[in-house]
């Protein structure tokens, strides 16, 4: 068996394989062919294994990320049983040591790991660099709780919205979402980086894997105002994607939208995954629904001279 055939028993197996690392997200956003997976496995028994993402750069560089719509990639340890803490570090140690002798050459190293991982030394001790992002989680909380966490503007928004006859649905119409979702990119003077047909495939594989929801709202005259769209796995749901109609976007559409999404979380004994933000506004809106902050990392190592000189030319104008 290929290493891609292993992993995708093994993903069959082992349940909680975050959605962002299992066979068919990657199949799905990368391309079958543009990612391959790192197994390390002893006596016939796989115990760790990390997924990547390979592409082409600039100047004919070899680039492995994180791939588009996908927060967190990383090493997947499936550790022995009772495990002592300094044998986990020691475990994690060995098995990152020999995945990293694996890794194909590249150019430029960047990747995102889930919140649950934190041991990044072995990756120091190897030269690579890590960075701290946030992302914004809600858990182990009742409904109850949920909204007596509220900020206030989000509790006023979500009553105002409600008593002017909005109405959220869930829906299987991924063209509107679409629509919606481009219309937000437009509104900030950005170019929606994915075409219809990604989102479209997207979403059909994640259908044929139990591992999505569309909530949308509309308001009393049928105007379909806001939609996110949600992907989970058996631990999480995730706030992948969003998109409002700006004719209606202070009417608290997406609050109650966002509302439905985490109560459907928490009512699955689920985490719900705000998939976080470096951008101010954004941390707020977050925040703003008492989301707890947590940290996640990113490391990153650049072999090629000539992106380290881009870099630090970066680095200068900034």
């Amino acid at each position: 068996m290929t290493n891609k055939e292993k992993y995708k028993e093994f993903c069959k197996k082992e349940r909680n394989i975050p959605i962002f690392s299992k066979d068919w997200w990657l199949d799905s956003v990368c391309g079958y062919n543009n990612w391959d997976v790192i197994i390390i496995e002893k006596g016939g028994n796989i115990m760790a294994t990390m997924p990547y993402y390979l592409r082409d750069g600039k100047f004919g560089t070899k680039i492995i990320s994180n791939p588009i719509l996908t927060q967190t990639l990383g090493i997947y340890f499936k550790y022995p049983p009772k495990q002592k803490y300094y044998k986990k570090l020691s475990f994690e140690k060995e098995m990152i040591e020999k995945i990293l002798e694996k890794l194909p050459n590249f150019d430029s190293f960047s990747m995102s790991f889930n919140y649950n991982y934190t041991n990044l030394l072995p990756f120091y001790w190897k030269g690579f660099k890590n960075k701290v992002n946030y992302t914004y989680i809600i858990k182990d909380i009742t409904i109850k709780e949920l909204s007596e966490n509220f900020e206030t503007d989000i509790r006023r928004r979500r009553r105002k919205a409600y008593e002017t006859g909005i109405v959220v649905y869930e829906s299987e119409d991924i063209k509107k979402f679409y629509e919606l979702n481009e219309m937000t990119f437009t509104r900030q003077n950005r170019t929606i980086p994915y075409n219809f047909e990604f989102i479209e495939n997207l979403y059909k594989k994640c259908k044929e894997n139990n591992a999505c929801k569309m909530y949308f709202a509309k308001d009393k005259n049928n105007n379909i105002i806001a939609g996110n769209f949600l992907v989970y796995d058996e631990v999480t749901v995730y706030y992948l994607m969003g998109g409002i109609d700006p004719t209606y976007k202070d009417m608290g559409g997406m609050d109650v939208v966002q509302y439905e999404s985490i109560k459907f979380a928490l009512e699955n004994n689920k985490v719900f995954d705000f998939e976080g933000s470096m951008v101010e506004s954004i941390e707020k809106y977050f925040r703003s629904f008492g989301a707890i902050q947590t940290p996640y990392y990113s490391i990153s190592k650049t072999n090629s001279k000539l992106l380290k000189i881009r870099d630090f030319v970066r680095d200068i104008v900034k």
